[in-house]
């Protein structure tokens, strides 16, 4: 692996990733957090809002009561969300006791970050969230009709207002300083680009520094800010559909096989700091793709899943599960193995909550 790694779990600072049972290993996840609320809703209250079925809208200051009701409402499913938010506490959940998990965001001041909060210690993840007094929480509610349609409201909010300098505050940065392994999601390419370069072009050269794709539009629309921070990148990770529209933004081509969306991506040069990169792409149900430096790209079956509930976090738990075993066990096969086992069981349960 890169940042001076030496044999047998050696890194150029003198760490030894892994080797040691008793040594704590520290990850940090960075994202946007968002509160995440499921709750029933009748038709009425749907068409007061003006919500329509299987939509999703930003929300007005007229959602505000709504968010406020469903809050409070007990027959609501809350979880604490957001891409990096979910890694992360799927991190702490295959970790245990044997690593730190932190995760870095930035929040309002209100009973929504309260509640966040009190979620992730719960789990076991430091909260490291920077409160803007002047700015509300980021929250996504999703109402259910009885037949099961959809209609969902998102509030970034203060989530999306996370900054560089956050980084320098003494609440973030001795955990900056400490991590084995970085991950930023791709979203902050969008609002908070600063950040990702930051870590992108700053971090120390014993870190492994992870981004995932996030989303289709990240990659199209924003394909040049990639192009200049994957370089950088020790773990990248997307879906196919991700893959495929950073290829074709990239080459100006449609109609590619993933395997040639993955060769293209691959391919893209890798900086001095990087000696190896991963390249995790997930397919669903298909298998799975990995690939590293000038080998052969690997795959790994996905074995079929009983009793599904939904998709919800299923790349977050893999990314998040991934990257604990990886930071330990320096093996590729291990972390796809502990990835896919928590894709599996957070297929099987509602939203991205760690098994119990």
């Amino acid at each position: 692996m890169s940042h001076g790694t030496l044999q047998n779990g050696a890194t150029s600072n003198g760490t030894r990733i892994g080797q040691n049972a008793t040594e704590t290993v520290h990850l940090l996840f960075v994202g946007a957090p968002l509160l995440d609320i499921s709750v029933k809703c009748d038709e009425e209250t749907r068409r007061y809002y003006g919500l329509k079925s299987d939509d999703c809208i930003l929300s007005r200051k007229e959602h505000d009561e709504l968010f406020q009701q469903i809050f409070h409402n007990p027959e609501s499913h809350l979880a604490a969300g957001g891409s990096a938010q979910n890694a992360a506490r799927i991190a702490k959940w295959k970790l245990g006791p044997r690593g730190e998990v932190a995760f870095a965001g930035s929040t309002g001041c209100d009973d929504y970050e309260t509640w966040m909060r009190s979620k992730l210690c719960a789990d076991g993840v430091v909260p490291l969230y920077v409160k803007l007094p002047n700015d509300s929480t980021g929250l996504c509610a999703c109402l259910l009709s009885e037949e099961g349609e959809r209609s969902m409201i998102a509030r970034q909010g203060a989530a999306a207002l996370f900054l560089t300098e956050h980084l320098r505050t003494d609440l973030i940065r001795p955990y900056v300083g400490k991590s084995n392994c970085i991950f930023v999601e791709g979203y902050f390419i969008v609002h908070s680009p600063g950040v990702i370069f930051s870590f992108a072009e700053h971090r120390a050269s014993s870190q492994i520094f992870s981004i995932s794709l996030s989303a289709e539009y990240v990659c199209r629309s924003h394909c040049a800010a990639l192009m200049k921070v994957i370089p950088k990148v020790d773990v990248l990770f997307g879906n196919e559909a991700e893959v495929r529209a950073l290829a074709e933004a990239i080459c100006k081509k449609d109609n590619l096989t993933v395997q040639e969306c993955v060769k293209l991506i691959h391919c893209i040069q890798i900086s001095e700091a990087v000696e190896s990169r991963i390249f995790v792409v997930t397919r669903g149900s298909k298998p799975l793709i990995v690939a590293q430096g000038t080998e052969e790209h690997q795959t790994f079956t996905i074995d079929p899943v009983e009793n599904v509930v939904d998709s919800v976090g299923c790349g977050d738990a893999l990314a998040g599960a991934f990257l604990a075993d990886y930071v330990t066990s320096r093996n590729i096969s291990s972390a796809v193995k502990a990835g896919i086992e928590a894709a599996t069981k957070i297929l099987q349960v509602a939203g991205c909550d760690p098994p119990h």
